[in-house]
């Protein structure tokens, strides 16, 4: 694997503030001088509990993340009346400097930092049983593992495009001077791959704690890599481990407190953020909200494919102050304060559809049906029967797209499966006007371009086509 290099962890914290401490940025991980070193397991935990603590940024899984993975696809729109976030992402429209793109890129290698300094850290802590350091180490391999396929996610062509030969992201696992290059997608996948399976074996068969990484999870991540991917087969074995492990999909008559409360039988994991760790205005749901800013709407492309009868129309209603518009319910708030959310990163349902996309893609049809009909009995439809073989595919999808709404997944699912973005509801005088009403999937300006300051510290890595230097 490449080498990855000290200039961009300082970037990182020059670009964060408070993404890592000080003296992370001085020297490499897994060479620091013995009184900077993480020497004790007291001081592993407390690196752990700030490696989380960086994913609840704003920036990341504590609102922009999701937000960008719909806001650039067709659920949803950005109103004419709006606070000035999210204009170039609705509209596909970046430049290199853009603050969406660097914030997600500086966040995600901060947390990154952060789990290298723990997973490099535990070979020489002076104390700690075996038991704890396997699970501060599985922690950290499996957050790493997330934030680097997250960047991929944005950042480099779907596997299906490129094949995995095209450029990716750095992959970061330890710290030396020099400016690294680009790995490749195909070399990206390796080490996420190489990093789950490692915590599959480190980490208990756990389904009572969501809030923390458990085999299951590593398993669950596994699952949507494989997916992406295209190994269709992989996918197959990792979402059925996950399938018998016990997790119960969500009943439908309890899905509209579902979102306000972490750590249900459905979680694999969840990302807790506890009423103290609330971004006040900023938090998620506010986006969506009045009389939080309200800036995002449901688009009637989404309102006009639910069944009626369907469960999950508690998630739409008319838009408080407009009622021709609609707006997102999920994430009304938990503990009492506003649009707080913790992200439900990984879910059974997730399991479930993404063997049916996978048995569909596999030609094993049936099965799929069988999939898609475990969600569809949970959420007061009636089960799927005589789909025309290809069009299975399509029932999946769409599926996928009802269940996970708002949830960041949509614009990925259909980059990855070589589907354009077609935004029927465009241009209407409550929307933000946009060049870009369909999106090819293979156009190069469809992921984010590498931000400008990455690229303005070294001269070694290329920038995204379509995109200047």
């Amino acid at each position: 694997m490449k080498r990855i290099f000290v200039y961009m962890v300082m970037l990182v914290l020059l670009s964060v503030g408070q993404g890592c401490n000080k003296e992370l940025a001085l020297s490499p991980a897994d060479k620091l001088p013995t009184d900077e070193a993480l020497s004790n397991i007291k001081g592993v935990n407390a690196a752990v509990n700030g490696m989380y603590a960086g994913m609840r940024s704003t920036d990341y899984y504590g609102r922009n993340y999701l937000i960008l993975g719909e806001i650039t696809a067709d659920n949803v729109y950005l109103s004419t009346s709006n606070s000035n976030r999210f204009l170039s992402s609705w509209r596909l429209s970046w430049i290199v400097s853009d603050v969406d793109v660097t914030g997600v890129w500086n966040r995600a290698y901060a947390v990154i930092l952060r789990a290298n300094n723990i997973i490099n850290s535990i070979p020489v802590i002076s104390d700690g049983t075996a038991e704890e350091k396997n699970f501060a180490k599985g922690q950290a391999l499996f957050i790493r593992a997330l934030a680097h396929f997250d960047l991929l996610r944005f950042f480099a062509e779907p596997y299906i495009v490129g094949g995995g030969t095209s450029l990716g992201v750095p992959v970061i696992t330890k710290f030396e001077v020099g400016s690294p290059k680009r790995n490749t997608v195909d070399q990206v996948y390796a080490q996420i791959i190489a990093d789950l399976t490692e915590v599959k074996s480190l980490l208990p068969e756990a389904t009572n704690d969501p809030f923390n990484a458990s085999s299951y999870a590593a398993s669950a991540l596994l699952a949507r890599v494989y997916l992406y991917k295209g190994d269709n087969a992989a996918a197959i074995a990792e979402a059925t481990r996950v399938i018998n492990a016990g997790y119960a999909i969500q009943p439908a008559n309890s899905l509209a407190d579902f979102y306000n409360t972490p750590g249900t039988g459905e979680d694999i994991f969840t990302l807790k953020i506890l009423d103290i760790q609330t971004a006040g205005s900023d938090n998620l749901g506010q986006m969506f909200r009045k009389p939080g800013y309200g800036d995002i709407r449901v688009s009637p492309d989404l309102v006009n494919i639910l069944e009626p009868g369907d469960a999950r129309r508690v998630f739409i209603s008319a838009f408080n102050g407009s009622p021709s518009e609609f707006q997102n319910n999920k994430f009304t708030g938990q503990q009492g304060i506003s649009g707080l959310h913790s992200p439900k990163i990984l879910r059974i349902s997730e399991m479930y559809l993404a063997r049916a996309e996978a048995y569909a893609k596999e030609g094993n049809y049936a099965a799929a049906l069988t999939d898609v009909n475990a969600i569809r009995t949970h959420r007061n439809l009636a089960a799927l029967e005589n789909v025309a073989n290809d069009a299975v595919l399509a029932a999946v999808l769409k599926e996928k797209r009802v269940e996970f709404m708002f949830e960041g997944h949509r614009y990925f699912d259909l980059l990855r499966n070589k589907l354009d973005i077609v935004r029927n509801h465009c241009n209407n005088p409550e929307q933000l006007n946009t060049p870009r009403c369909t999106i090819e999937a293979t156009s190069n300006t469809a992921i984010f371009p590498i931000p400008q300051r990455e690229t303005d510290v070294n001269r070694n890595i290329e920038q995204n086509p379509g995109y200047k230097k």
